[in-house]
């Protein structure tokens, strides 16, 4: 007797496959509140990805958000009544080896994404958040939009480096790594092509165009190339440790979740618990605020920009 399939809300993720051109389209849909994630969104994704790696109508796939923004997150609502953090009443939250196994599950997206076998492009605009910049780093390609936004902004809820660090550090090194992971600050698209964290940003109105033109460059190789190109860089990824950043991640969360937190300090998961994530993210914005501000608020610029520069 074969599983029902399983019943989502709606469509998180709207994949598209173009034959004439070989390339497919991933467009994360949840425009209301930037493009967040569901606690199921991951589920859809790797649905998208066993289509497009069996599929020889696919050479290549585009992933953008919907509207102005690529991704900005978790749907904070959904992501901690999905790991069993929620309630009022059960503040340690689900058993260690329940929630290992569903980050796991989870998790295995990633894994997926850096390993599949065609390429991918990120098509970044607007927020480009956690969830949403882990997606980017994944991919082969990132084209940003000029004054995108991308970082790590729900680290500093308590985590502060609970994520792909690995992945992170080997684009952007140690101690960019560490920034993004602790202070509260996104980069813009143009900084953020300065540092290797995409591969370059263009002005936003030319960023679809860019990122199609590309695919379309690599639509032009032929599929068993491409596919075994892919292949044989993923035995290097894997003799550099690469892979052991998606184990590192399941786990990492499965601990982050579950932190304690001292008389004074600002507990971000307990106020997502017992006043809404609105107000979490509202109380946090205040406390940054002299400091110089939160998130795009607080971008600095990483190389000085000269008098009369653009």
């Amino acid at each position: 007797m074969s599983a029902e399939p399983k019943q989502y809300p709606y469509q998180y993720v709207k994949y598209q496959v173009d034959p004439e051109s070989k390339i497919a389209t991933v467009t994360l849909s949840n425009p209301g509140k930037r493009n967040a994630a569901p606690f199921w969104g991951e589920e859809q994704l790797v649905m998208a990805i066993d289509d497009w790696e069996k599929n020889d109508d696919v050479k290549v796939v585009i992933i953008k958000g919907e509207g102005e923004h690529f991704c900005g997150g978790h749907d904070l609502e959904g992501y901690f009544e999905g790991f069993g953090t929620r309630s009022k009443s059960n503040e340690r939250g689900l058993p260690n080896r329940h929630q290992l196994t569903l980050q796991r599950d989870l998790r295995q997206v990633w894994r997926r994404l850096f390993f599949s076998l065609k390429p991918t492009i990120a098509q970044i605009s607007g927020h480009c958040i956690e969830l949403g910049n882990q997606l980017q780093a994944c991919c082969d390609i990132s084209i940003a939009a000029e004054d995108a936004h991308i970082g790590n902004l729900g680290q500093v809820g308590g985590i502060s480096g609970i994520t792909l660090i690995r992945l992170y550090a080997h684009l952007i090194g140690y101690k960019r790594t560490r920034e993004m992971m602790v202070t509260g600050r996104t980069w813009s698209g143009r900084e953020a092509s300065l540092i290797g964290l995409v591969n370059r940003a263009v002005p936003r109105e030319q960023l679809a165009e860019e990122a199609m033109t590309e695919a379309r460059r690599i639509a032009l190789l032929p599929i068993d190339g491409i596919v075994s190109g892919k292949a044989y860089s993923h035995l290097v990824w894997e003799a550099m440790g690469m892979g052991q950043a998606f184990t590192e991640l399941y786990v990492g969360h499965t601990l982050g979740l579950k932190l304690r937190f001292e008389e004074g300090d600002f507990a971000f998961f307990k106020e997502v618990r017992r006043n809404g994530a609105s107000a979490a993210v509202a109380k946090r914005r205040e406390l940054y605020a002299p400091l110089g501000g939160f998130g795009p608020d607080a971008e600095i610029s990483i190389v000085p920009r000269g008098r009369g520069e653009l």
